[in-house]
């Protein structure tokens, strides 16, 4: 007999759990290039909510790698046409709720949403002081987080598992004006109504270094997927570069750390 579910083909794998996916809360901030296919992802997996943030309007050079938006949606709020993009993929019961808001200036609204969290996906590319602070804000709330950013052939995606003990990359490695990464520690970041003192990167525009669907989506579907298996019982490094044209060579995937072997537990 044909099954009626639509999740009927992935509630066959090995170790899924349907039930656990259908309770999580998605704090999706930034609906770029990654963002529409994390929220896209998350939208096909059935969650129980996805919140969207984001301040900017569609752009005709958006369209070749922000898969929700169509030629029809520029000049439109991103959030206004991701969550229309969305409806074609709501298969289950996923509420959708969207935020238009500079997330600098509206931080005291952000902690309000990530409380009501069970995952924090950071999109926004503003730099690493602000990585820095989500980072901290999911480690004050005890949740996973998950960042992704990609540029010309590579991908980078960042996971913290939200576990008590667990680290990550960008703790480990934080490179800056130590005052500010203070500020922004997880015992203070949940009590500012602004991060107006969180200071930008100096990133060369995308146009200088290039960005595709193929690129874009991959580092989004794998964002997703760190938590995802994080959350089936996986156990997911912290920091993971891939390069789509050189990934089968050693230096083409780095993963830190790097997951244990059969031949490294023998050690």
């Amino acid at each position: 007999m044909e099954s009626t579910d639509p999740f009927d083909r992935q509630i066959c794998i090995d170790g899924w759990d349907q039930k656990k996916i259908t309770e999580q809360i998605a704090f999706v901030m930034g609906v770029g290039g990654l963002g529409c296919t994390v929220a896209f992802a998350l939208a096909r997996l059935g969650i129980k909510k996805i919140i969207l943030w984001d301040k900017d309007k569609v752009d005709i050079t958006n369209l070749n790698r922000q898969i929700l938006f169509s030629m029809a949606d520029i000049g439109r709020p991103k959030v206004d046409a991701a969550h229309d993009g969305l409806k074609f993929h709501l298969i289950g019961k996923t509420e959708v709720v969207k935020v238009n808001e500079d997330i600098l200036l509206n931080w005291e609204l952000a902690v309000k949403y990530a409380k009501e969290s069970t995952v924090l996906f950071n999109n926004i590319d503003i730099g690493a002081y602000f990585d820095y602070a989500c980072l901290s804000l999911a480690k004050s709330l005890a949740i996973p987080y998950a960042a992704g950013s990609s540029y010309s052939r590579q991908w980078i995606v960042e996971y913290f598992s939200g576990n008590k003990g667990s680290t990550s990359f960008s703790f480990e490695n934080a490179v800056g004006k130590k005052e500010i990464f203070d500020m922004l520690s997880p015992n203070k970041i949940q009590f500012y109504k602004t991060l107006d003192f969180v200071e930008a990167d100096d990133n060369p525009p995308t146009r200088t270094i290039g960005s595709n669907v193929l690129v874009a989506s991959t580092a989004g579907l794998m964002t997703v997927n760190a938590w995802l298996q994080q959350l089936l019982g996986f156990t997911m490094p912290n920091f993971t570069k891939f390069d789509l044209a050189d990934f089968w060579k050693p230096e083409g995937m780095i993963a830190w750390p790097a997951p244990e072997t059969e031949e490294d537990t023998k050690k």
